[in-house]
């Protein structure tokens, strides 16, 4: 068995867990494997299938932006093999999957190689001209989901052929079939490879709780994801490659991981619009929505990436608008007089501090950090108050399980240890 699928059995089986950092969906081993006669699979941050056809290479995603993790994609794939890239197939446009041609495009010059056909959706070429327009915006939440500084690439490589709903083609023998696909994104596509029932789901499924919440981006859409999963699970793949995290093959373990996802959405989105059909405010629908505990303990499910809570606020903002339902909360108030008036109800800044520190003491930092950002709000010079503030965001980082939530607790803290000093 390949050291893919015995990782993948470990996590099956609860030997090892998503939590583990080596595990977690977006780390692991840099590893390419043959999985299928003519399929390789690159296990990375961001994963890469390669299909080796009569006519030269197809590659379903191509790697991230950054030129090192594209040359990581690149070698793997030429140590595999050495053949012409004739199609390149973007899931979507997001610039960990669509972003990694750039070698492949050089060699084809080097070695006077038409270069690759380049397929996706209609919807792939107008996500990446909106990247360009918000590049700064998407430059400073991407460092603050990730710790690290992220310069969000203004060039790309369009696709040269764009699809509506459906596209099939044939290459060397080869079948692929092209699905578009509301998940994620709006510009998804899924393809499946008939005669080995191979399954590339992209970003629809990624060994974690679905990217459908996702406090800094736009839009997801569940309900369609939902509908999508269900769909491919109806071509009884055997053989399924995500756009992170590991491989699964067989048809029962496949079939789960798609259904389990599927029906997992499906309850946010029955119990969320049960609640905002009868009224509830946006806080009163999060306090109550949770995942079915059966399905939030499958290892492909857990909480690591985004949240069951960030979903339900996304279905909230497609189903309701941006609008709490909190009538305060339509035209609030300034956020520095709020704090102010706050602070002298309580009798100061410090008794405000004292409290925030009571809670984090008591265990409830979720709630003391109200405490401090009204604190900083009202006084945003005042070292003390940075400093009770770093230490609450420290804690909660440290309590949280998804990337969403450590990167935005972690970057809350480091701004405040900053201008603690």
């Amino acid at each position: 068995m390949s050291e893919l699928l015995q990782r993948t059995d470990r996590l099956w089986s609860g030997e090892a867990s998503t939590t583990q950092a080596e595990y977690h969906p977006f780390s692991g081993p840099r590893l390419l494997e043959e999985l299928a006669p003519g399929i390789a699979f690159f296990k990375a941050f961001v994963n890469v299938t390669a299909v080796k056809t009569a006519e030269g290479l197809v590659l379903v995603d191509t790697g991230s932006f950054h030129p090192a993790a594209h040359k990581l994609s690149f070698d793997a794939v030429r140590h595999w093999n050495g053949e012409r890239v004739h199609t390149a197939v973007y899931t979507h446009g997001h610039v960990d999957h669509a972003y990694g041609l750039p070698p492949f495009l050089a060699e084809a010059r080097e070695r006077r190689w038409q270069p690759p056909r380049i397929v996706g959706h209609a919807n792939v070429l107008p996500r990446m001209q909106r990247y360009v327009r918000t590049a700064g915006y998407n430059s400073i939440i991407n460092t603050r989901q990730f710790g690290f500084e992220t310069q969000w690439p203004v060039e790309f490589q369009a696709p040269t052929e764009v699809y509506a709903d459906a596209l099939e083609f044939s290459l060397g023998g080869t079948r692929f079939q092209l699905h578009h696909a509301k998940g994620e994104t709006d510009d998804h596509t899924w393809v499946f490879l008939p005669e080995t029932k191979t399954l590339c789901t992209g970003d629809l499924f990624i060994w974690a709780a679905p990217n459908a919440g996702n406090p800094q981006k736009v839009q997801r859409y569940a309900v369609e994801w939902a509908a999508a999963l269900r769909n491919m699970a109806a071509l009884r793949p055997e053989l399924l490659l995500p756009g992170h995290g590991l491989p699964i093959a067989g048809a029962a373990r496949v079939q789960a991981a798609l259904l389990d996802t599927a029906a997992y959405l499906e309850s946010l989105v029955e119990q969320t619009l049960e609640r905002l059909n009868a009224g509830a405010t946006l806080y009163e629908i999060l306090e109550e929505v949770r995942p079915p505990p059966a399905l939030e303990a499958k290892p492909y499910l857990r909480p690591v990436y985004d949240e069951p809570e960030f979903i339900v606020r996304n279905l909230w903002r497609c189903f309701g608008g941006w609008h709490s339902g909190v009538p305060s909360e339509l035209k609030p108030a300034p956020r520095r007089a709020l704090a102010r008036e706050l602070a002298a109800l309580a009798g100061g800044i410090e008794r405000l501090l004292e409290r925030g520190r009571a809670l984090l003491a008591a265990g409830d930092a979720r709630l003391a950090a109200h405490l401090v950002d009204w604190a900083a709000d009202a006084e945003p010079a005042s070292r003390e108050v940075h400093a009770a503030r770093a230490a609450v965001y420290r804690a909660l980082k440290e309590g949280a399980a998804s990337t969403m939530s450590r990167g935005i607790y972690g970057a809350a803290a480091r701004e405040s240890e900053t201008k603690a000093q």
